[in-house]
């Protein structure tokens, strides 16, 4: 029995649930997926699978054996991904999961440019929420916003997140400028929505966050909505320096100077976006050019 690609078929059924659907996943046909697995399973005298007529399961000692075998087979790849390209062009799938709007307004830009200077590599690019983890879900690079996390992996401080209260130049020559947080009440809102919540504004008052009163003029879960709302004068937002950046230079785009600091503190703590990836990985050539090209052109 060849036990490694018995492990590769198993995680094949743990991905798509089926016998026939691993069977095409893995290039072989049903027979062998059947045969790898039971010879599995008679060797290590445990079922891992609980099978029916409609769907194929894990059983408890299953999911065990699982994650144990996709740490084998990523520690397989790693080593022949080291051994293989060496001394070759960096090339491959690599895999990038980001912040939504981090990855819109930032991320989105650089990789035509990363693409022509490395065009065997593929970018499987995934914007979301999700906190991936590295190593079970196969990612390269993951960039990610909150406080520094754990060692387990190298996180790499790109910019700091903390949100500053801002307005378009033509807004407040339209509408003026709040001078105070009671000012606020006379304007609107671009608020945005996270998966858990939406970020309302909050001022520091007596020890405690309060609530500011201020209409709403959009909610959005996207960034780059929120930006072309602030940009078109349909109210003020709470935005990071890197987002409007360039707006702030050339003067299309104003903080708005109130005497008190107006945060998003109170439903979301306020740091910096972090690159994570593994320090073994970095030496596969795929990985150490991308980490290297996004620190140079992210910080």
């Amino acid at each position: 029995m060849d036990k490694l690609k018995a492990m590769h078929h198993l995680c094949c059924i743990a991905e798509v649930g089926s016998f026939s659907a691993a069977a095409k996943l893995a290039n072989v046909p049903v027979s062998t997926v059947s045969r790898s697995i039971q010879a599995l399973e008679s060797e290590l005298g445990a079922a891992l699978l609980k099978r029916s007529t409609r769907h194929v399961g894990l059983t408890e000692i299953g999911k065990i054996y699982l994650n144990e075998s996709k740490d084998i087979l990523a520690a397989i790849d790693r080593a022949e991904g080291r051994v293989g390209n060496y001394q070759n062009a960096p090339s491959g799938v690599l895999r990038i999961s980001a912040l939504p709007y981090y990855g819109e307004c930032r991320l989105l830009p650089l990789l035509e440019a990363f693409q022509t200077r490395y065009p065997q590599i593929v970018i499987d690019l995934e914007l979301s929420n999700h906190t991936a983890d590295l190593q079970r879900d196969g990612v390269d690079i993951a960039i990610r916003g909150g406080s520094e996390p754990d060692g387990r992996i190298i996180a790499h401080r790109i910019v700091d997140n903390t949100h500053r209260l801002c307005a378009s130049k033509s807004y407040v020559g339209k509408y003026g400028m709040p001078q105070t947080i009671a000012e606020l009440s006379l304007h609107r809102a671009l608020l945005y929505r996270s998966p858990a919540q939406i970020w309302h504004w909050h001022v520091e008052s007596r020890g405690a966050w309060q609530r500011i009163d201020i209409g709403t003029a959009q909610i959005s879960n996207s960034l780059r909505a929120i930006r072309q709302a602030l940009l078109t004068d349909q109210g003020l937002a709470m935005l990071p320096s890197w987002s409007v950046e360039e707006e702030i230079a050339n003067g299309r785009v104003v903080w708005v100077p109130l005497p008190e600091t107006v945060s998003t503190t109170a439903n979301h703590p306020a740091g910096s976006i972090y690159m994570l990836y593994q320090q073994p990985q970095y030496t596969v050539p795929k990985i150490k050019v991308a980490v290297d090209y996004f620190k140079e052109y992210l910080q």
